[in-house]
């Protein structure tokens, strides 16, 4: 008990100094330390300097009102505990006392007993809290040696993040991080493969929600990191026994990613040219004619290729469908996507494209071949190209069926050119 004694501080703010000086007697007996104001003003600013476990005022008080006091200490700390005294009975001022959420109302003059009694039972909760803060500094603790990013969520709201985490985010603790105002979800930009719009709370609702119990997945951006590349994380989490508070924490599979990604770019893609494959190709038109939006198709193939693998031999043919990729896909959009169609027939997908746009991007493209250079071959190398946009209601079979019949006639009719279907 005397320890608690010595580790209680105690705020009086009290006009009458008679009554000040008595109360703050009476209370040295369970407090170790007692400050006196004499209005709101000072004794606000006693708050501000010395932070007392407790404070007990008047409700009249000069130059600030003890009303405007707590709401102004309430602002900065909701959870001290405040006893109110009072010796003029007014409903009106009383009820705006208890909106502030008093924790003992003390009729003037003040029963010692009856003041004693109050702050014992306040000192309880003041002590319990501090009981409960060293909790939180041993688990954050713990989380801080945890190899990974961990963070504590409760009702939405971050609890603790830990070092791991914090660094993450470019901060160097948690505190900084809160500080700051950022958010582990203002940084996550793709939540289980689809892009995140969620806000700073909105993924936990999807993570614990989820009642199939799938694989989690984050895209995080990392302000801490130079090259700025988001992270890509699997996503776990715990609940607290008899308690809203859950550990979330974040296993880095950002390798295993990019090896997916790899593997999955390499099934997609023609090994030799580094265009999209026949196969993945189909899949991609199948999608962009589902969305119903303009779409032009390019069809082409090398003119007279086969006399090129004849003369020159098949490495020189290969370096010419590498380079005419590699020609291709410097002439188009980054939203164009070019395929391999098979042996030198390709095709280029352009969507949102009119007629008239794809005709110009393959008239492009038959010029940037016909002056280009290519390897081991001492003679111009042309093609022949085909054009087509998707009409209303057609299948992807038909399509394709035209796009390769205007390529036919644009060889039957003399190569090297470009003929719409």
């Amino acid at each position: 008990m005397k320890d608690a004694k010595q580790n209680l501080a105690v705020l009086v703010v009290m006009a009458d100094e008679f009554e000040r000086e008595r109360i703050a007697a009476l209370l040295g007996r369970v407090a170790g330390t007692v400050f006196e104001a004499r209005d709101g003003r000072e004794g606000l600013r006693s708050w501000r300097d010395n932070q007392p476990d407790m404070v007990l005022t008047d409700m009249v008080l000069p130059v600030l009102d003890g009303l405007d006091m707590i709401a102004t200490i309430r602002g900065e700390d909701e959870d001290v505990p405040v006893l109110v005294a009072y010796d003029l009975y007014n409903p009106k001022t009383l009820l705006k006392a208890v909106e502030m959420n008093i924790d003992a109302f003390l009729r003037m003059p003040v029963r010692d007993e009856r003041l004693l009694d109050a702050v014992r039972r306040c000192a309880r909760t003041v002590f319990m809290r501090r009981k409960l803060a060293r909790n939180d500094t041993m688990l954050w603790s713990l989380l801080d040696i945890f190899p990974g990013m961990a963070l504590l969520e409760h009702n939405g709201r971050t609890i603790y993040a830990n070092r791991h985490l914090a660094a993450y985010l470019g901060f160097d603790s948690f505190l900084d991080m809160r500080d700051s105002g950022v958010s582990f979800g203002s940084n996550i930009v793709e939540l289980n493969g689809a892009p995140y719009t969620g806000g700073d709370h909105g993924w936990v609702r999807v993570i614990v929600d989820d009642q199939l119990d799938r694989d989690q997945v984050v895209r995080v951006n990392s302000p801490g990191n130079p090259s700025g590349r988001a992270g890509v994380f699997a996503v776990t989490h715990s609940p607290f026994p008899n308690s809203r508070l859950r550990l979330f924490s974040f296993q880095d599979i950002s390798e295993l990613e990019d090896e997916r990604a790899m593997l999955q770019d390499e099934a997609s893609t023609d090994p030799l040219t580094q265009a999209m494959n026949r196969r993945s190709f189909l899949r991609l038109l199948d999608s962009e004619m589902v969305s119903g939006r303009a779409l032009g198709l390019i069809m082409f193939d090398i003119d007279h290729f086969k006399s090129i693998n004849d003369e020159y031999g098949h490495d020189v043919g290969d370096a010419v469908l590498r380079e005419i990729s590699a020609l291709v896909r410097d002439n188009i959009r980054e939203t164009d996507r070019l395929a391999r169609w098979g042996g030198e027939e390709f095709m280029v997908l352009a969507p949102g494209s009119s007629m008239e746009r794809t005709a110009q991007v393959a008239e492009r493209l038959r010029g940037a071949v016909e002056s280009f250079s290519f390897t081991g071959v001492p003679r111009p190398v042309t093609s022949s190209f085909g054009v087509a946009v998707v009409e209303n209601g057609e299948s992807q079979d038909v399509f394709i069926k035209r796009v390769d019949t205007a390529l036919y006639h644009a060889k039957e009719s003399g190569r090297n050119r470009v003929v719409q279907g």
